[in-house]
């Protein structure tokens, strides 16, 4: 009797190699996934400190308009006209406590004040000083403002004052900062 074998096919393990490249694959994509996810967490938690920084710019600026308008009388400073403003914020005389309030006089500056005043300390002036709000909470520090009068004498009608607000704030996070400038009119 004759018994029927099969033919003995040599396996040259192309199911093994196949098998590998796709776990690579795959693992490739699955740590690209990671990073991505991690990136993106990073970005919107640097998104959210810079939205804390824009808001605590604005309350700054609401803060300085009750500032210049004496709507707290218990603090009031009685900002009128240009009274106990200092030319250049008192910095080419080195008189840093002007507590904000600048004028560049007639010629103007050559370097914005705001761009030559410290912003982290005096001369600015820190939120809440004289309106007495309480401090903004989760910020790395309070925001700072100074005011610069700015006087204006349009033909045929009487003198009249506007005070740029310059204010200049920090996230959670001291890397984060954002400048806000407004023209405000009493």
């Amino acid at each position: 009797m004759s018994t029927l074998s099969a033919p003995v096919a040599r396996q040259s393990g192309i199911a093994l190699i196949t098998g590998l490249i796709i776990l690579v694959i795959l693992t490739m994509i699955g740590i690209t996934a990671a990073r991505m996810s991690g990136l993106e967490e990073r970005m919107s938690g640097n998104l959210r400190d810079r939205e804390i920084a824009v808001q605590a710019a604005e309350l700054a600026l609401r803060d300085a308009e009750r500032d210049i308008n004496n709507t707290v009388t218990a603090s009031a400073r009685g900002i009128s006209g240009l009274t106990g403003f200092v030319a250049d914020c008192g910095l080419s005389a080195g008189v840093a406590a002007t507590y904000g309030l600048c004028y560049n006089g007639t010629g103007g500056y050559v370097t914005p004040i705001w761009i030559m005043a410290n912003m982290t300390a005096a001369p600015s002036v820190q939120y809440g000083t004289f309106t007495g709000a309480g401090a903004i909470p989760n910020l790395s520090a309070q925001p700072r403002y100074i005011l610069e009068g700015i006087r204006k004498m349009p033909p045929g009608s009487g003198e009249t004052f506007y005070y740029r607000i310059t204010v200049r704030a920090q996230g959670a996070n001291a890397n984060t900062v954002v400048w806000l400038q407004e023209l405000f009119t009493p």
